[in-house]
């Protein structure tokens, strides 16, 4: 995942929450994208916790805007980032001009 493709997901309108998945097994949900810091090679999240034994990690639920932790990820160790209810990501769909 580059900085662009992570810029893309967290600016769409209207914002989904997403799952980003990380080369070493953990998924981070991203509940706001204003909890993440993107930067050029990296991105800082903000996370309720830190430790999780089942490798899941969040950001603070809307209701709880505090960060308690957070964690730099070199963007090269981001592997997916998918909508967190399951769903598909739509692009609205473009006419075909008829002649």
């Amino acid at each position: 995942m580059d900085r662009s493709d992570l810029h893309e997901v967290l600016h769409n309108q209207p914002f989904v929450p997403l799952e980003v998945g990380l080369t070493d097994g953990r998924v981070v949900t991203v509940r706001h994208p204003d909890q993440v810091m993107n930067t050029r090679r990296n991105a800082v999240l903000g996370l309720t916790q830190i430790k999780d034994h089942r490798h899941r990690l969040r950001t603070p639920a809307n209701d709880d805007r505090l960060v308690k932790d957070w964690l730099m990820v070199d963007l090269l160790h981001g592997v997916s980032a998918e909508p967190a209810n399951g769903t598909k990501r739509t692009q609205p769909r473009r006419r075909k001009r008829t002649p």
